[in-house]
């Protein structure tokens, strides 16, 4: 026999929701998924939304993002360090500089 039930766990024991049809110590294997909270649902629901939207985009993997070199690091601040500190650059760039 194969049936799914929900359970909630507390305090270390899972407990059915409703009964079950099963002998005392009867052996079952169960098999655990979870389900999403209704926060969870609703943060899915509003990025979903905001990716329909376009207001964000879809998350780059981890792995697809390539490595810099401490080369690459040292030339990016050594630039940066050149044109001055950023509050001046935010500050010239809305006044058209």
């Amino acid at each position: 026999m194969s049936e799914t039930i929900a359970a909630v766990y507390e305090q270390g024991v899972l407990r059915p929701l409703q009964p079950l049809e099963l002998p005392d110590h009867a052996r079952v294997q169960v098999k655990i998924i979870t389900q999403p909270s209704r926060a969870q649902k609703e943060r899915r629901r509003v990025q979903r939304a905001l990716l329909n939207a376009g207001v964000i985009s879809p998350r780059t993997p981890a792995g697809s993002i390539p490595q810099v070199s401490e080369t690459q690091m040292d030339a990016a601040s050594r630039s940066l360090a050149a044109a001055g500190p950023l509050s001046e650059l935010i500050i010239a760039e809305r006044d058209g500089r």
